[in-house]
């Protein structure tokens, strides 16, 4: 099972994923996939954790690579957040990498795998599709995998809800 809950900036999305993923499920995986490096990270993630330290996640922090965690059949999977999953697989050591499909197919197959794996799969993405094009090559290729990603999900997920202003609206 998929849950895709999106929404803006500071809309409410994470904590609304945090409540219903724990109403129903135990065994409860919070998959950060923020890079934790820099003062700034390093501060998000200490806050991110205090906040939900009475939630009873298992925190597993993976910037990139879904495929690389270990799971069970019964865990419940809070992917937290997809913009962040993407910003860090276009971008690498080399800067940022040219195939937006390749990209973006990886991404998604990783989650498929993933949903494979596990009891349910909530995946946390934000809304940013108001946002100007033409700023830059780099952003517009962003909004683009961003938006492919957006599709390929709601497309698969049992389940869409789009959060605005902490409230929730069942989009599937």
């Amino acid at each position: 099972m998929i849950v895709y809950i999106y929404g803006g900036v500071s809309s409410g999305k994470s904590e609304y994923a945090e409540e219903l993923i724990s109403k129903s499920f135990e065994n409860k995986i919070y998959l950060a996939t923020m890079e934790n490096t820099g003062s700034y990270a390093k501060q998000r993630i200490q806050k991110h954790l205090k906040q939900r330290a009475d939630k009873n996640f298992f925190t597993v922090e993976e910037p990139r690579y879904l495929s690389n965690i270990n799971i069970h059949s019964d865990n419940n999977i809070l992917l937290e957040d997809l913009t962040n999953l993407l910003s860090n697989n276009i971008f690498d050591e080399n800067g940022m990498k040219s195939d937006s499909k390749e990209i973006t197919e990886t991404i998604f197959s990783d989650i498929i795998e993933l949903e494979k794996r596990c009891n349910s799969l909530f995946i946390v993405g934000n809304d940013i599709f108001s946002t100007k094009r033409n700023q830059s090559k780099e952003l517009d290729m962003f909004i683009d995998c961003l938006f492919s990603l957006h599709q390929k999900i709601i497309d698969i997920a049992d389940r869409v809800v789009e959060v605005i202003y902490g409230l929730p609206y069942d989009r599937k």
